[in-house]
C-alpha cells in the first residue's frame, strides 16, 4: 500500500482522519482482547505435544510460508514428525481435517495448505481453533510436533516457542496499527518474539532497535525450479533469461515476485497484480492467455494449486521458490532449547530414532 509506505503523502492526509479512528477502534479490540486472556475470561489451551509457531507483526507478504516449509523440513529431518496447522484462508470446506494432498482442491482448503502438504509431504491440519486442529493431527496423523503457520496473533493456544518474520530492505513507512498502517498489532509486540527473521536485506533504524537482543536471522528466497503446468514438466529457471514473458500473482507482495524474474533476467511485458488469495476463474485464465505479444507465462506455485484442472495454455509455468536460513543450525538448536525449558516432556520430543539420537547430544 503507497500509502502506508508514506508515497501517497496527498492521499495518507485525506484519508488519514477516517482511518486514524478506524485505527483506535481497532486497536481498543486488541486490548480488550488481551485483557481478557490476562484475565483468565478468555481460555488457553494447552496441548500435550511442542508447538512452535512462525507468524509476522504486518499484514500482506513477508514470505512466512516459504519459512514455515522449511522448518516443517528441518524438524523431520531431526526424526520428529511435525504438523503444520493453519486456520486455511478463504476455504470452502467447514470444520476440523487433515489435508489430502492427492484429493483436495485449493478451494476446499486454502491455497497456502495445499502448497505446503504438496510440497513438504508432511501432515497438513486445517481448523479455525488451533488446539483442536492440532489435537486432529495428533489423533489422525500421529504429529509429534505442531507448526503453526501465522500463529503469532493466536492466543488461544499455548505456544513454547513464537518466530517473527519480518521485511528488511530499510522499508521506511510506518508502523501505526491497520488500517491507518500495516500492523495487525502494535509494533513492540515483536518484543514477545523468541526468533526473528529478517528478509528482504536490512532492518530499518526503528525496527532495529525493537529486535535489538532478540536472536536475529536472515532469509533469502531463491528459485528453485520452472514447472510447466499442463505439460508436468520441470526446467531450469535459466530459461526466463532474456525472455519476453506475462507474469502475474495472487500475493500479499506481488512486487517481490515480478522483482525476482526480472532479476533471473526474465523480460517482462507484461505484469498482472492480482489480491492476495485471489480465486482464478477460467475467464481469468482466458484472459491472460488472449495477450498476442508474449507465449510465455510465469505465475507461483501458491497461485498454481488454483489452476489445477482448468484449460491452461502450453507456456504456463510456475516458479518454485525456497527459503535459506542463514545459520539454520543456530535457529534450530534455539528451538531446541526453547523447547528443553519448556513444561514438555522430553519423550515427546520426536518419536523417531534420529530424534533420540539428535536430543541425547
Amino acid at each position: 500500500m503507497k500509502v502506508w509506505k508514506g508515497e501517497a503523502s496527498y492521499a495518507r492526509w485525506l484519508l488519514h482522519p477516517p482511518l486514524y479512528c478506524l485505527s483506535r477502534l481497532y486497536g481498543l479490540g486488541l486490548r480488550i482482547r488481551e485483557y481478557l486472556f490476562k484475565k483468565g475470561v478468555a481460555k488457553i489451551d494447552e496441548v500435550s505435544i511442542p508447538v512452535v509457531s512462525v507468524g509476522n507483526i504486518t499484514v500482506g507478504g513477508t514470505g512466512k510460508t516459504p519459512v514455515v516449509e522449511k522448518l516443517a523440513l528441518a524438524l523431520k529431518g531431526m526424526g520428529f514428525n511435525p504438523g503444520i496447522v493453519t486456520r486455511g484462508y478463504k476455504r470452502i470446506r467447514k470444520g476440523t481435517f487433515c489435508v489430502d494432498r492427492d484429493r483436495d482442491t485449493a478451494e476446499d482448503v486454502g491455497d497456502e495448505a495445499l502448497m505446503l502438504a504438496k510440497r513438504t509431504k508432511v501432515p497438513v491440519i486445517v481448523g479455525a481453533r488451533r488446539s483442536q486442529a492440532i489435537v486432529e493431527g495428533m489423533r489422525k496423523c500421529d504429529i509429534d510436533l505442531a507448526l503453526l503457520d501465522d500463529g503469532f496473533q493466536v492466543k488461544n493456544t499455548k505456544k513454547h516457542v513464537d518466530i517473527v518474520v519480518v521485511s528488511g530492505g530499510g522499508r521506511g513507512g510506518t508502523y501505526d496499527l491497520f488500517p491507518l498502517g500495516p500492523c495487525r498489532e502494535p509494533v513492540a509486540r515483536v518484543r514477545d518474539a523468541d526468533a526473528v527473521l529478517v528478509n528482504k536485506g536490512y532492518l530499518d533504524p526503528g525496527m532495529a532497535r525493537l529486535v535489538d537482543g532478540i536472536p536475529t536471522f536472515k532469509v533469502q528466497y531463491k528459485p528453485a525450479y520452472l514447472y510447466n503446468v499442463k505439460h508436468n514438466v520441470m526446467t531450469h529457471f535459466n530459461f526466463l533469461k532474456k525472455r519476453k514473458i506475462l507474469a502475474f500473482s495472487g500475493l500479499g507482495d506481488n512486487e517481490s515476485f515480478f522483482e525476482l524474474l526480472r532479476s533471473l533476467g526474465a523480460h517482462i511485458v507484461r505484469e498482472i497484480p492480482f489480491p492476495d488469495h485471489h480465486r482464478y476463474t477460467p475467464k481469468d485464465i482466458e484472459g491472460l492467455a488472449s495477450c498476442k505479444d508474449v507465449k510465455v507465462l510465469i505465475t507461483t506455485e501458491k497461485d498454481a494449486v488454483k489452476i489445477t484442472g482448468m484449460d491452461v495454455p502450453d507456456g504456463l509455468f510456475y516458479l518454485s521458490i525456497e527459503a535459506t536460513i542463514e545459520k539454520e543450525q543456530e535457529l534450530l538448536a534455539l528451538i531446541r532449547r526453547k523447547l528443553e525449558a519448556s513444561e514438555v516432556t522430553l519423550p515427546a520430543l520426536g518419536s523417531g530414532e534420529r530424534a533420540r539420537k539428535h536430543w541425547a547430544n
